[in-house]
């Protein structure tokens, strides 16, 4: 099985919570914490869709999330999470139980283009 990586592009989808407007001075701006959902396009591939098999979110300087397969037709394709003030770099990436031979040594794709995503 060979997991293409142009089946995993990705889309982030920020649901912001509103900013504190306030206006002038030179006070930095609190660091706030905001639910981001990160989503992208599935990839149609079994190993991807089946038990074992699933995603890796990466975020820079914040731990890779696993979205996992569970049961369903397809991998879930989007996740939530809880982001402080800043910019962050994101990527996703495809795996399966099994390796390209059908061995049970694994498979990942290579990752997904980076995306830049702002946190306010």
């Amino acid at each position: 099985m060979k997991i293409r990586l142009g089946a995993v592009v990705l889309i982030a989808l920020a649901q912001l919570a509103g900013c504190g407007g306030g206006g002038g001075g030179s006070s930095p701006q609190p660091v706030t914490n905001h639910t981001v959902t990160l989503a992208w396009a599935p990839n149609h591939e079994k190993g991807i869709n089946s038990a074992g098999g699933g995603y890796q979110v990466a975020m820079s300087g914040q731990p890779t999330i696993n979205v996992p397969y569970v049961s369903g037709l397809t991998a879930p394709t989007s996740t939530v999470t809880t982001l402080s003030t800043g910019t962050y770099t994101v990527t996703v990436r495809a795996y399966a139980a099994l390796d390209t031979q059908g061995g049970g040594a694994g498979s990942l794709s290579a990752p997904s283009q980076s995306l830049i995503v702002n946190v306010p």
